[in-house]
């Protein structure tokens, strides 16, 4: 019995990381141009138009890939580490931002986020990072598995997947409403 409750926690943690990812990556992208904005705020040359559409884009499609790949199990060692390696990079985005930038918004959730780098958005991250490492260390021991269930895991997918564009519909709703206010 307590096997089950480590795995079914284990599982909680990781489809609740992979739910954060593929909501975080899709209201960006539903609102690149003001990721785009964070981006140059951080640092990257706006003249580099190239490198910040292309980073504006490959981010949140990044954060979509491995929030789907965690929660399908496929290549459960491999995406996990991935994950992690993520996270730890936005903890020091975060860091570097608060240091240097802290007057810059973050829209690390697209139009869905409009504050400041914080520490509140810190602990957010760290707390976020926290839950990369318990997935990292029971990358072995407790892999999901549906039982060989193909079907199971393409419906898990697919409802990721509905998630996913409701939050880019949500994102681009409110840019909307936030342009016509202005």
């Amino acid at each position: 019995m307590g096997q089950l409750l480590i795995q079914i926690t284990i599982f909680l943690i990781t489809a609740s990381l992979a739910a954060v990812l593929v909501a975080a990556g899709a209201a960006k992208l539903g609102d690149i141009s003001s990721f785009a904005t964070t981006l140059i705020g951080l640092g990257v040359p706006a003249y580099w138009k190239r490198v910040v559409r292309g980073l504006a884009l490959a981010v949140p499609l990044l954060e979509i890939g491995l929030g789907l790949a965690l929660i399908s199990g496929l290549w459960a060692p491999l995406i996990k580490d991935a994950v992690l390696v993520l996270m730890c990079g936005f903890d020091m985005i975060v860091l570097i931002a608060l240091r240097k930038a802290p007057n810059v918004t973050c829209r690390c959730f697209g139009s869905l986020s409009d504050s400041q780098f914080s520490g509140k958005g810190l602990a957010r991250s760290l707390f976020l990072t926290a839950l990369a490492v318990v997935v990292f260390l029971t990358r072995n021991n407790y892999t999901f598995q549906f039982g060989g269930s193909l079907y199971a895991v393409g419906l898990l997918v697919v409802g990721y997947l509905v998630f996913a564009a409701a939050a880019v519909q949500a994102a681009m709703t409110i840019a909307v409403f936030k342009e016509r206010m202005s």
